[in-house]
């Protein structure tokens, strides 16, 4: 019987896909500066902890996931104020949303809740014992 040896997460993996999420979010809006790309802060938040669970080839822990949640969401946000500061964020923001930019944080919040809570069940699940 051989055993299978899972290497460490690759972090920097799927940080570099929210990087270029956040790049892609970027040059669109300087195409289209009177679109609001509504999903984009929600995307680029909870992309890297997706990534980072959705990964087979590598053991992930809560702890990793959650660092990796905590970190794209503060890439959106980054680049949410890149986006408005430029002068790139003039489109509508929806109903509730006084403004794109509020919506664009609370958009990032819940793209890193749903990349966090999924990555971490993920985890729990492919981990021996649960985490």
């Amino acid at each position: 019987m051989t055993t299978q040896t899972l290497t460490r997460a690759d972090v920097r993996g799927a940080l570099v896909w929210g990087g270029f999420l956040s790049v892609l979010w970027i040059g669109v809006a300087l195409l289209r500066p009177g679109t609001t790309f509504h999903l984009a802060p929600l995307l680029v938040a909870a992309a890297p902890p997706l990534l980072l669970s959705l990964n087979e080839r590598s053991a992930v822990d809560a702890r990793t996931v959650t660092m990796v949640g905590a970190t794209s969401a503060a890439m959106a946000a980054g680049t949410a104020l890149i986006v408005a500061g430029i002068g790139a964020m003039e489109g509508p923001a929806f109903e509730p949303f006084p403004t794109p930019m509020i919506e664009a944080l609370v958009l990032t919040v819940a793209g890193a809740a749903i990349g966090v809570g999924f990555g971490r069940f993920r985890a729990r699940r492919s981990t021996p014992g649960g985490v």
